[in-house]
């Protein structure tokens, strides 16, 4: 088809409506979207055509016609097809065709009347925004062009198209993506919160009978299963639906003589007027400490410090402090807030984890749970959600966690959600509103599923929001290869729910392994030679059906299934790798599945 619409071209046997429609039918072509063929019937195309020179005598015309509209309609119908291969169709310097996309796009967005179609629409523009500027970076050729503005554009972005300075915005534009996304959230939980009925008018304050009680909860961590590479990524499960497996898990430690929840948060009211904060990690420990002594704007300006950076161990405290209304958002006076809250006392919050933040087994998020549903029970939030959670607890999780930086799905928290089984199969389907998992328990043999599946710290660090923001850059971009294996890691979540299921390990090994081959392919830098040792080592090789790293990659802990019998052994051999340099600070974990979920516990002084 290619190489005959070129030479009816070449004769000038083509009209300039059927050349348009050709460039048009080539790159929507419901049989190469479908099966991301499209990339390769560019390639085709470019192959036919002697150079850049004759492309554009036979096809200019028509690509200046048709790009605008061909990168609305990809945008509009959700569409599997990259916007790459759209703007390949504009070789060399085509200001022109581009300026003309960057209107298209815009007014398209402008006309959206839902508010949330314009926000995650939004992403995926920004996403083809930042690419077509950094094609047109050069200030000469705005002189005599007015610089398009966008329904999304924010200050920062808007100053920078008034002073033209065009080369900062492909960062800025990227930057832009997962703040939409953030505001999608918020936008979706406050609908949510409208629909269920009128809003509480409680005022936020502590119940005088609580005054002499200490408040703990106690959570488990996540391991995670399969998450069809990132499909509860907020964007990508709105869209397309999103699946998990994942299972609640307490951990072992030195001295125990069972596995316990390795989270802890602790609240209580102090009779003096001050604000204690402490953080506890794995033998690192922080503290914030504000009082009426101290200068109140000196304090605030202390507590708020978390925003310009650093203060990783106490910046998720602080931050659901303010989400919760007991500290007000850019306060002048953090102590005051507190006395008001208190009743003219004070809060010590202590938090506490066995794991460092970034293992890849939920820390983050199930941790913003936690701290949350402490503090709605101190600020009399009503209780009985569908599930006997506090009402959209986990969501305002991830929005906890957003808005401090950290992108997560809504699969992290959940992962320490309790019920009769630890093991838990999550349906999301697409929505237009808040995503809404569907739970099914799967019923799987405790004792054979804590012996296969052998978990190993690597001791190598990580760095999750990285390597999220990366697939979800596969996403919006729908890169044939790197989305190819988003697709897949979907089509085979079933076939890995169905062998936990049945507790087949030799399948399950082997699909835990062509998961992680999927996920090294989304995003390179989840692995590195360190990581492929534990996976590829003839000696570990041997006694393990397959495995992959937990969470996003990188580092963190490994799921190892252990052949039948040889469970014992291969921990043996995990052990020693401790003698090697890049795993000196590794160790294989003691654990049990948890059923329990995140535990509120309440103590009489």
């Amino acid at each position: 088809m290619v190489a005959s619409c070129v030479r009816d071209a070449r004769r000038g046997k083509m009209s300039s409506a059927a050349r348009q429609l050709f460039v048009r039918h080539l790159l929507l072509n419901p049989h190469f979207v479908q099966r991301l063929k499209v990339s390769e019937a560019v390639d085709l195309l470019f192959a036919a055509v002697s150079g850049e020179e004759e492309w554009m005598e036979l096809f200019g015309a028509a690509v200046e016609r048709e790009v605008p509209q061909l990168l609305v309609d990809v945008v509009d119908g959700l569409l599997d097809v990259g916007h790459v291969q759209i703007l390949r169709l504009a070789p060399g310097d085509p200001p022109k065709v581009l300026v003309a996309a960057l209107v298209a796009l815009g007014d398209y967005l402008e006309g959206l009347e839902d508010e949330s179609a314009q926000l995650l629409r939004g992403m995926r523009i920004a996403r083809i925004q930042a690419d077509i500027y950094a094609r047109l970076a050069n200030p000469r050729i705005w002189r005599r062009r007015k610089i398009p503005t966008s329904p999304i554009d924010d200050k920062t972005i808007a100053g920078m198209k008034e002073k033209r300075d065009v080369a900062q915005l492909p960062g800025a534009y990227g930057a832009r993506i997962n703040l939409l996304q953030r505001r999608d959230l918020r936008h979706c939980l406050a609908a949510a919160v409208a629909a269920s009925g009128p809003a509480s008018k409680r005022a936020v304050r502590m119940k005088a009978a609580d005054h002499d009680k200490t408040f703990r909860v106690r959570a488990p961590l996540r391991l995670g299963i399969s998450s069809a590479n990132a499909s509860d990524n907020h964007l990508r499960s709105k869209e397309q639906g999103g699946k998990t497996l994942n299972a609640g898990i307490d951990l072992g430690s030195e001295g125990d003589d069972a596995a316990s929840p390795p989270l802890s948060v602790s609240v209580r009211r102090l009779a003096e007027t001050r604000l204690v904060l402490r953080s506890m990690s794995s033998g690192f420990e922080a503290e914030f400490e504000a009082d009426r002594r101290g200068e109140a704007g000196a304090q605030s300006d202390l507590f708020f410090a978390y925003r310009r950076g650093g203060d990783e161990s106490l910046r998720m405290v602080k931050q659901a402090l303010v989400h919760t209304g007991i500290v007000a958002d850019h306060s002048a006076d953090v102590v005051a807030d507190v006395s008001d809250f208190t009743d003219g006392g004070g809060l010590e919050i202590t938090t506490t984890s066995r794991v460092q933040q970034g293992s890849g087994l939920g820390t983050s998020s199930i941790l913003a749970a936690a701290i949350l549903k402490v503090l709605y029970r101190l600020s009399g939030e009503p209780a009985g959600g569908p599930d006997g959670e506090y009402p959209a607890l986990y969501d305002q999780s991830v929005l906890l966690e957003q808005s401090i930086g950290l992108n997560s799905g809504w699969q992290d928290a959940r992962g320490a959600f309790g019920g009769p089984s630890a093991v838990k199969d999550f349906y999301a389907p697409p929505t237009a509103g808040l995503p809404t998992p569907e739970l099914t328990f799967v019923d799987a043999d405790e004792e054979s599923f804590c012996r296969r599946i052998v978990l190993f710290d690597t001791g190598i660090s990580r760095a999750a929001t990285r390597g999220l923001n990366t697939v979800l850059d596969a996403y919006l971009c729908r890169d044939p290869v790197r989305y190819g294996a988003i697709r897949e890691s979907l089509a085979i979540h079933q076939e890995i729910v169905k062998a936990v299921t049945e507790g087949d390990y030799a399948a399950l090994g082997q699909l835990a392994s062509r998961y992680w081959q999927l996920r090294c392919i989304l995003d390179p830098e989840a692995t590195s030679d360190a990581i492929r040792q534990i996976f590829e080592a003839p000696d570990l090789a041997e006694l393990s059906e397959g495995g992959m790293l937990t969470g996003a990659g990188g580092g963190g802990f490994a799921l190892l299934v252990s052949r039948e019998d040889a469970d014992v052994e291969l921990k043996k051999r995990l052990g020693h790798l401790r003698k090697r340099k890049p795993y000196a600070r590794s160790a294989v974990v003691d654990y049990r599945l948890n059923r329990r979920g995140l535990q509120l516990e309440e103590q009489s002084a």
